[in-house]
C-alpha cells in the first residue's frame, strides 16, 4: 500500500509538472504567468499592496488587475513583487525574476518575447511569409494595454500566435545591471581586467549557474568597494 501511495504521489506530481509546462505565452496573451496571480508587492515608499499581478513579457512590466480592467503599474512604484513562489525585482524599469541573491547584489533573469523568432519561423509560430508575420504583429498590437477588460483579453487568448521567448540571466550590484558574461562583466567600469581574468581561472565560473554567479557578484563588490 505505502508503495502504491508512493508511486500515486509521483505521479500526481509529474502530472502538476506537465500542466504548468504546458503553458506558453501568445501575441494576445503575452504574460509570464498562464493567469494574473494573487501576489505582495512592494513599493518604492516601501509600502506593501496585495492584488493580482503579471508579467509583460513583450516589455517586462507589471501589469495589475484593478477592478475589470488590466493596468500597467508605473515603474518608479514598484521595488519588487512575489507571484506564488517567485520574485520579480524592478531593475532599470525591467522585472526580472530573481534566481540567486546575497548581500553584496542579485542575480536575475528577464524573459521577452522574441519578436524576430516571430517573424521569421514557421510550424508552430505560423508561416514565415510577410504576410503572416503581419498578422502576427497585428496580433500583438491589440494585446494588453491600459484600461483593457480582463475577461475580454483572457478570453482572446487562443487567438494569437504562440510566442517564443528568449532569456537572459543579469547581475544587479549596485545601480549597476550587468549581463552575465564574461565580456560584459570585464567590461564594466572599475573592474580591474586582470584580476577579473584570475578570478575566473581559480573559481572556473558557470556563467549559467546562478549559485556560481553570485561569486562574481561578490568579486564586483570588492572591486567596487561596497555592496547594495
Amino acid at each position: 500500500m505505502k508503495y502504491l501511495l508512493t508511486l500515486l504521489a509521483s505521479a500526481l506530481s509529474l502530472c502538476t509538472t506537465a500542466i504548468a509546462q504546458d503553458y506558453e505565452p501568445t501575441t494576445t496573451w503575452p504574460y509570464i504567468c498562464r493567469d494574473f496571480m494573487e501576489g505582495d508587492l512592494v513599493m518604492g515608499d516601501g509600502q506593501q499592496r496585495n492584488g493580482l499581478y503579471n508579467v509583460c513579457v513583450l516589455d517586462s512590466r507589471l501589469h495589475f488587475i484593478d477592478g475589470e480592467l488590466v493596468k500597467e503599474a508605473s515603474p518608479a512604484d514598484v521595488l519588487h513583487v512575489r507571484l506564488g513562489q517567485d520574485r520579480y525585482i524592478n531593475a532599470g524599469g525591467r522585472m526580472m525574476k530573481v534566481l540567486a541573491e546575497s548581500e553584496h547584489g542579485i542575480v536575475a533573469e528577464e524573459t521577452l518575447a522574441d519578436l524576430t523568432r516571430l517573424n521569421e519561423t514557421g510550424g508552430a509560430y505560423g508561416s514565415s511569409s510577410s504576410s503572416m508575420a503581419t498578422t502576427a504583429l497585428s496580433s500583438i498590437s491589440m494585446g494588453p494595454r491600459i484600461n483593457i477588460s480582463h475577461m475580454e483579453l483572457k478570453n482572446s487568448k487562443s487567438e494569437g500566435k504562440i510566442l517564443p521567448l528568449t532569456s537572459r540571466i543579469y547581475l544587479l550590484v549596485g545601480m549597476d545591471i550587468i549581463y552575465a558574461t564574461r565580456k560584459d562583466v570585464s567590461q564594466t567600469a572599475g573592474v580591474d581586467k586582470d584580476a577579473f581574468k584570475l578570478f575566473c581561472k581559480e573559481h572556473k565560473i558557470k556563467w549559467k549557474d546562478p549559485q556560481s554567479l553570485l561569486g562574481v557578484i561578490d568579486f564586483l563588490s570588492g572591486q567596487k568597494g561596497g555592496g547594495l
